[in-house]
């Protein structure tokens, strides 16, 4: 099946572009965006079974498939809408679509891969795939941060093949000659640990791009900012979601090695550098785009550190990655009535956004008491999680130091977001017709499922995730 998915959406993504009447090339992504989630159920049926020797889908690829699925098919209604309002031509909508269902392509390849180089190849395809999303607007600054994307992913993912590059010199000299996931892990203890360090490093670098940590998060705060807000919805789930697979990939298959405390440090100090340049930056940034994009960054931080922590940890990050990636991306959904009602992006000429657009305020709000981890959102039970598996382990004392710049981002979004719903408009013209009860029924959904699994603890879910870290130390 996996096959067919691939020569699917390859066929999708050619008739999409060659197709230059808007309602027909929408009306195909959407009809790929429901094979999407037909091939995520049979994913799901088909878990652990090998398909065309390089792909397997397992657990933790099946959860991030199904939140891909899901982003999409919402995705694909609120870029028709986008669209719509702005009037773009023809080509450039075809174009975008061509990129949409490649890029959903490539992020399912690197989601079921089971062989380390078949990962990084198609990772390297979600760079370019993002690239004809990102420059949809064909605005100076979206060509600038196109290129900076292109450029510095570029430079990330081949430093992330320099470290498949490690691996591979590794396993050579034991006689492994496949990079094979269970491969590598089977004969993990006999490779020299200089090299699977220098692998880890050269990964963590190179797919820091995609999660939006240090030292590649720059591009992704600025392609979030200048692409469509469904871009940014994506880039802030989707991406991110791929990027800690990727990482967590090595990191499951090294686990059983000599360097697993390395690895937790080494995790530990990415995070919590990351940490101190979102607070920097979240105090001051008046952009409400990078504003989300910054506090993206900032779960990608806790997620790297509670990962790092272990036991209960590995549980509580793939948990709150899932929340995350509902939340944030229906943030990114409602920007788009904002910029359409206010024509800007800077949150201080916005405001009184209850009283001009009472739906999409509501969504604000509640978005915004999922994102800093409020009861009833499930991003409560996954902070609470957090902290705990943070103190329970040996570095119990960062619990305290992030406790104290979560008060600080805290803060900051705190006044932008209540500035937005209820302050004073420096805008001298609203429109009023930007606003669309229907997008934001939708993201009501989304955040009522995000509440339902704060109130209610499915099994099928806790079952998925529990099995997919099963294989941890």
């Amino acid at each position: 099946m996996i096959v067919a998915f691939l020569i699917s959406s390859v066929i999708f993504a050619f008739l999409a572009y060659m197709i230059k009447r808007p309602a027909i090339s929408h009306f195909i992504t959407f009809i790929y965006s429901l094979f999407l989630c037909f091939f995520a159920g049979y994913a799901y049926v088909h878990i652990g079974e090998t398909e065309a020797t390089y792909f397997k889908p397992d657990a933790i690829g099946i959860i991030f498939l199904i939140i891909q699925a899901i982003v999409d098919l919402i995705s694909t209604i609120h870029y028709y809408n986008y669209n719509k309002s702005r009037g773009d031509l023809p080509k450039s909508i075809s174009l975008h679509n061509l990129g949409r269902i490649l890029f959903n392509m490539s992020v399912a390849g690197v989601l079921l891969a089971n062989h380390f180089g078949v990962l990084w190849a198609f990772m390297e395809a979600t760079t370019l795939a993002l690239s004809l999303l990102i420059y949809h607007d064909r605005t100076t600054h979206a060509l600038e941060g196109t290129w900076k994307y292109v450029f510095i992913c570029s430079i990330g993912i081949a430093i992330a093949f320099a470290g498949v590059l490690f691996l591979s010199i590794g396993a050579t000299e034991i006689g492994v000659k496949e990079l094979f996931y269970e491969n590598i892990k089977e004969k993990i203890a006999a490779i020299n640990p200089f090299w699977l360090k220098a692998c880890f490093i050269f990964i963590l670098t190179g797919f820091s791009v995609k999660m939006g940590l240090v030292p590649l998060f720059n591009v992704d705060i600025d392609a979030k900012d200048v692409s469509p807000s469904p871009v940014g919805a994506k880039l802030s789930s989707v991406v991110m979601n791929s990027g800690f697979v990727a990482i967590y990939r090595f990191y499951e298959a090294f686990s059983p090695s000599s360097i697993f405390s390395w690895m937790n440090n080494v995790l530990i100090i990415i995070g919590m550098i990351s940490l101190i340049f979102v607070v920097a930056y979240m105090l001051k940034v008046r952009n409400v785009k990078r504003l989300m994009a910054y506090s993206s960054m900032e779960h990608a931080a806790l997620v790297i550190i509670t990962f790092a922590c272990g036991g209960l940890g590995y549980f509580a990050a793939i948990l709150h990655l899932i929340i995350h990636s509902l939340v944030k991306s229906t943030l990114f959904f409602q920007f788009s009535q904002m910029h359409r009602i206010y024509k800007d992006k800077d949150y201080a000429h916005m405001g009184a956004y209850l009283k001009i657009n009472p739906m999409g305020g509501l969504v604000i709000f509640l978005s915004f008491i999922s994102i800093i981890g409020f009861p009833p959102s499930c991003m409560f039970i996954s902070e609470i999680l957090i902290f705990r598996s943070i103190i329970d382990s040996q570095y119990w004392w960062l619990a305290i130091v992030i406790g104290i710049m979560m008060l600080f981002i805290i803060y900051g979004l705190s006044v932008r977001v209540f500035h937005i719903l209820m302050g004073k408009p420096e805008v001298k013209e609203i429109n009023e017709k930007g606003k669309s009860n229907f997008e934001s029924a939708i993201q009501l959904a989304v955040i009522v499922v995000v509440f339902y699994l704060g109130i209610v603890k499915p099994d099928l879910v806790v079952q998925h995730i529990e099995m997919a870290v099963s294989t941890l130390p």
